[in-house]
Order: structure tokens, then sequence, then C-alpha cells
């Protein structure tokens, strides 16, 4: 595909780098002069200095044969036209990143009188396929997380039936055994390792060590049993605290309050504490320092079921989660704007860090394959994809099983979901048409892998 990619700041650098290395044609279209420098030396893409708004620039990038065009500039109008202008100009699809929610969903006019029909403007109306708002991306992974009894991180496929989940390997059996001679409870896969900051697709005779990240795929109803081999359950999450009451704090803490949880909410601007004080119903808002135990104490933060740090500063979130941790509190969850934090941080104790990167890359990769891929996360990082595809009629794949058609280096088959049967593993099935398939992948690999469920 052709993929322009407007605006090459941290989302944009990011964004388009994972393209270029899926083997997409990019070309990265930014007004300064610096950056565009930056990304020469970085990445194999094309360059353009100016601005991706107005159409001489959007000529010049041959806008008119781009399969796809996505707006990541640091402003949301700025965005909304960028799309607009390109799907006039020719291209065939756009996204945009939009961090105000109230451009994510439709628009209203204002009606002439009381009994004139209102038009509805909706996002396509505006030239844009798809809208990103990594924010409240963010939120609902945070609150995804928090309703589990186990502080690891997953991704749900088949509608909730089939799930991908991280442990660490501290102790017991696994470790230090090659896969092919490892004994699960329950049907299961290992689809991928993460050691050392870097996730990859294991062979069969990899060895697990003590450290490693693994990501298993099974049934729901199974997965419990998984967790029993890795920690202990935990209770259901009542009390939270969240610090940094930026975008992405307030919007947590208000999805938290309205599922009837007691909310805690911290940050150091006594200004930005009055306005969201104001704007949640029964949140407790305070004003101070999360990096002062004897703050933390006095205010009970000990007794919290759940420590989240949302604030801009990646540092500062991993130093108060700690802190949270050492005092007591059994989970907790940082934001990290810098991907490579991730695993740094889950490292030296954080329970979970999620990335407003990963998020946006998750968006956008999905957005752009075919083959009936409905959902297209990134576990671990962004070195591999936990990819959902339903199996069309017309497919390479249909009527083959997953041993026929001869996956690519650096992918494993993790589950078919077939109505109300999932079948793990599902190496020796023949797929239907109909069936939903989950495929692990190498970034890399992936085009390979899309070929096959065309």
């Amino acid at each position: 595909m052709y993929i322009i990619v407007a605006g090459a700041g941290i989302v944009g650098f990011h964004v388009a780098s994972l393209l270029a290395e899926a083997n997409h044609e990019v070309t990265v279209v930014e007004p300064s002069e610096e950056v565009v420098e930056g990304v020469r030396r970085q990445l194999d893409v094309k360059t353009i200095v100016g601005n991706a708004a107005t159409p001489r620039i959007l000529r010049e990038a041959e806008v008119n044969r781009a399969n796809l065009i996505i707006a990541v500039t640091n402003n949301d109008e700025t965005n909304m036209l960028i799309c607009f202008l390109a799907k006039e100009l020719g291209a065939v699809m756009t996204a945009a990143r939009v961090r105000n929610p109230d451009y994510s969903g439709y628009f209203i006019t204002a009606a002439k009188s009381p009994s004139a029909a209102r038009k509805v403007i909706r996002p396509k109306t505006l030239g844009i396929n798809l809208i990103i708002n990594p924010e409240v991306e963010l939120a609902d992974a945070i609150m995804g997380m928090l309703s589990n009894l186990y502080p690891t991180p997953g991704e749900n496929f088949a509608d909730g039936r089939v799930q991908i989940r991280e442990f660490r390997v501290d102790h017991g059996a696994l470790a230090g055994k090659a896969l092919a001679d490892v004994s699960l409870p329950q049907p299961g896969v290992v689809a991928a390792i993460s050691r050392s900051g870097k996730t990859f697709v294991p062979a069969p005779d990899e060895v697990i060590k003590k450290g490693d990240h693994v990501y298993l795929v099974a049934h729901r109803e199974s997965m419990d049993e998984f967790c029993e081999m890795f920690a202990p359950p935990q209770h259901p999450v009542r009390n939270v605290v969240v610090f940094g009451a930026g975008r992405v704090g307030f919007l947590v803490a208000e999805g938290l309050e309205k599922h009837g949880l007691t909310i805690k909410v911290i940050d150091e601007s006594t200004s930005r504490c009055q306005e969201i004080a104001a704007r949640l119903e029964r949140a407790t808002v305070l004003q101070g320092d999360a990096t002062d135990p004897d703050f933390l104490i006095e205010q009970g933060i000990p007794s919290a079921d759940a420590f989240i740090a949302t604030t801009e500063s990646d540092e500062l979130n991993i130093l108060c989660s700690l802190l949270a941790k050492n005092l007591g509190v059994s989970r907790t969850i940082i934001t990290a704007n810098k991907p490579g934090y991730v695993s740094l941080a889950e490292a030296i104790g954080v329970d979970v860090a999620v990335s407003s990167l990963l998020q946006v890359a998750s968006r956008v990769t999905h957005f752009v394959l075919h083959g009936g891929a409905i959902s297209a996360p990134f576990i671990g990082g962004k070195d591999v994809q936990a990819i959902e595809f339903v199996t069309s009629t017309t497919a390479n794949i249909a009527q083959r099983s997953i041993a026929e058609a001869g996956l690519p280096k650096g992918v494993v088959a993790g589950a078919i979901a077939r109505d109300d049967t999932v079948i793990i593993p599902p190496n020796d099935s023949v797929i239907n048409p109909g069936d939903h398939v989950i495929i692990v992948s190498s970034l890399s690999a992936t085009p390979a892998v899309e070929r096959l469920f065309k």
C-alpha cells in the first residue's frame, strides 16, 4: 500500500516506522525541516517538508494514488482538514488523530427554528474514515485491565471467547523447559515470548527462561487455571487511586465512577483539581505530591486496590507506582509515552504499563490490513501482532488446515473460533468460511499471513 503520514511527531514517527517495517510505501509530510532530517536519518521512507493541510503539498506527495493518509499532527482541526482535502484529491482512505472527544462521534448543526430539522454531519461526510483518540483508547484499555482478577494484561478475541494473556515466569514448572516439553493444564498455545525488551514468536525448541514474559492463547474459561500457575488471584477492584488529572486520568476516573467504584484523583495542579472536581460526581479530588510517602499514607492510599499513574512524565509515573506498590497497593498500572518504557517499567515492578503510541499503532495497522482482519493489537511492544481474521469463502486458506497452509517463519496459529466451539491448538483443523482465526505474527511476516486470508 502507498501511505502518507502527515505529522512526524512521536506518534507520526512511530506509525511511519511500523508501516515501513511492514514493507508499505510510506511518505512522511512534516513542516519542520529539523524533524524531517531526523526521519531521514532513521527511517527508509520518502519525506516532504511542508504543510499537509495545503493542496499543493498533498499533490506533491501524490495523494491521488494514496491508499491511505494518516493525519497525526498536534492539532485536531488540522488533521480533519488534511483528511477532507486528501479525500477530495483522490485518497482512498483517511485516518485522523482527534483528541477532543466532542469530535469522535458526529456533529448536529443548529436548526433555523425549533421545529426545523437539524443536519447530522458524520466523520465520513468530512472525508474521515477512521478517527483515532489515543486518550480514549488508553482509558478503555486500563478499565478493561481492572476488570480482571489477575494483574496481567491481555487481549480478547472472538467476542471474548479467546484470550491472550501475558504472564511473567518467576518460578514453577515452565522455567528451563523447551516449549515442546511444556505440559499445560488446559489446551493452550504459548504464542510469543518477551525477553530483554524484545518480543518474538518462539520455535518449539525455544527454552523458557526465568524472567521471561510469555503470551498464552487459551479459551476464556480456562484462563483462570493458567493464571494460578503464575500468580494468586486478587479480590475485585473496588477503590482506585488515579494520579494525574489530564485527559487520560479524567477519562479513567469518569469511567470507573460510572461503574460504582470509589475513586481518588491526585494532581499537583490546584486549578486542574478544581476543574475536574466540578466534572466528577462522586470522586475525591486531592491536590498533592504523589512522590511524598507521608501524603499518600495520610490520604489512605495504601488501602487502595489499584494505583494508576497517568501523568505526561513516564519517569514520574514509574516512580509513583513503585512507591504505591511499596506502601501496599496490590495493582499498579502506568501510561508510558515511550514504548521502550513498557518493558522497563514491568521489569522493575510495575504490574502493567500501557503505551498510547502502541494503542494508536494497533488501530492504524489494523486499518491497513486486508483479508478480513477485524482486530490486530500489538503484544509485548511493537514487534509482534495478534490478528483476528474472519475467513471468507474465497480466502486462500479456506478448506485447508493450518498445517497444510504452511505459515511463514515467525508465525503461530493460536485458535479457531467456530460458532460456540473454540479449537486450541488449531494446527490440524480444517478452516471453514466464517471461522475466526487468531494468528500471532512478527510484524515482518504479517503481509504473508494476510495473503493467506485474501
